[in-house]
């Protein structure tokens, strides 16, 4: 098994450690500056724009981020987007305005878009059919892994200070490192087909919107639960725990909800984890109110976590079991589009409502946005019959921020040709 499994990963591990170093950096930098922001007593509503401009930068870039890697090449690409995100970095320092934040989280979406393009591309360039879908197992993993690991990083120095954007700097300046020492070839980012958003609503409604509702649930959270969770007397300290405990939910939940979802309809299981948003927000939420010990908050940080990060993956399945397989890839690219525009609104949203209603009405939006869908999904349930579970594709975890990881999928036409299996290593480097 040992054996295997480094035959499996030594073609890619220059690939998941840049992904770990600079998904790190990414995540503590998402933690960081809205308690910056809160620090200085920005408003909440200028937090939530502030923090939603990201997303915007990110949608721009899943449709962008592939021309300038089709321009100027894979590595070279990756050097450009990263080394504007490490400068980003140390900008927040030096311009410390709303106006000049906006356009650095803009800039910031834009080039983790091009970065993850640049990684995923080249993970499916590297996978044979016969072994993408591990791969893309460990791709997610080292994904999660690297977030939560970031957010932990929050207490290595206090908030008000520059060590942290120094630290979140220098963590994408290091992902530089394995990609420009690796020897791996430049994949294959060719024309897709195409696949209009009419067109994909007519397939699956249920995909379509639970994608959009997905971005403004998990939008919101990200941009604003720090700050929701200092609002209602966590520490720093806490706050980052409870942020990374909800993204290590959501990594334990895929495995389980993925077995739900291949066996019971899709959308009867995609209600149950909204619902399951709905409701763990509002208990924890109240619990963190009344006083309930750190332990038991965390467990149902777990769940929450677990809920929240099953929806966009179930969206994706189910608008997959509508369509033909040769238009997977094209409808990934539709639906984080439809993810990102979602993520982008909720923020404002929750913001706005927090700055109007006090820290509550956060939890009150995430439980009525989830619930409501929730109520949707099973109208839709009574009003149409589910697909036989034999004619389904099965439920395949993916990242929600670039769709060129779609081609690591199963559920995706095989390439017509295999990779070099070759291990990825420096030209200088000795095998061992």
């Amino acid at each position: 098994m040992a054996q295997t499994l480094r035959g499996l990963l030594a073609p890619v591990k220059s690939l998941l450690a840049g992904t770990v170093t600079f998904m790190a950096g990414n995540s503590l930098l998402g933690v960081v500056l809205p308690l910056r922001m809160q620090a200085a007593d920005y408003t909440v509503a200028l937090i939530g724009a502030i923090m939603a401009a990201y997303y915007l930068g990110l949608a721009y870039g899943g449709l962008k981020g592939k021309h300038v890697i089709l321009r100027i090449g894979h590595i070279r690409a990756f050097s450009t987007f990263a080394a504007l995100t490490a400068a980003t970095c140390l900008a927040y320092e030096f311009f410390f305005h709303p106006a000049a934040w906006v356009i650095l989280r803009i800039v910031n979406g834009f080039c983790i878009a091009g970065m993850t393009t640049s990684i995923e591309s080249w993970l499916n360039e590297r996978s044979s059919n016969e072994t993408r879908g591990r791969v893309l197992g460990y791709y997610m993993l080292a994904f999660y892994l690297a977030i939560a690991l970031g957010q932990t990083m929050v207490n290595a120095a206090p908030v008000g200070g520059s060590d942290h954007l120094m630290i979140a700097s220098a963590l994408v300046g290091l992902s530089l490192v394995p990609i420009a020492m690796t020897r791996l070839g430049e994949p294959n980012l060719g024309d897709l087909r195409v696949l209009g958003v009419k067109a994909l609503f007519e397939a699956s409604r249920v995909g379509v919107i639970g994608a959009a509702v997905a971005g403004i649930l998990v939008g919101s959270f990200y941009a604003l639960g720090v700050v929701f969770a200092r609002q209602i007397g966590l520490g720093v300290t806490e706050a980052a725990l409870f942020m990374s405990t909800v993204v290590i939910g959501g990594l334990a939940a895929q495995v389980p909800v993925g077995m739900l979802a291949d066996r019971f309809d899709r959308r009867i299981v995609m209600s149950c984890m909204l619902i399951a948003v709905g409701t763990s927000w509002g208990l924890l939420s109240n619990s963190i109110a009344n006083g309930l010990p750190l332990a038991a908050l965390m467990v149902m940080a777990l769940a929450f976590g677990g809920a929240i990060s099953s929806v966009y993956p179930l969206c994706v399945a189910q608008t997959f079991d509508r369509l033909e397989r040769k238009y997977y890839v094209a409808a990934s690219g539709r639906l984080l589009m439809v993810y990102s525009i979602g993520a982008t609104v909720g923020p404002l949203l929750a913001a706005t409502l927090m700055s109007i209603y006090g820290p509550r009405s956060f939890f009150l939006f995430e439980s009525a946005v989830a619930i409501v869908y929730a109520l949707f999904v099973l109208v839709s349930v009574q009003a149409g019959h589910a697909l036989p579970t034999e004619g389904r594709e099965k439920f395949v975890p993916l990242p929600d921020i670039s769709p060129a990881a779609m081609a690591l999928d199963p559920r995706t036409e095989p390439e017509e040709t295999e990779p070099d299996t070759a291990p990825d290593q420096p030209a200088n480097e000795a095998t061992g």
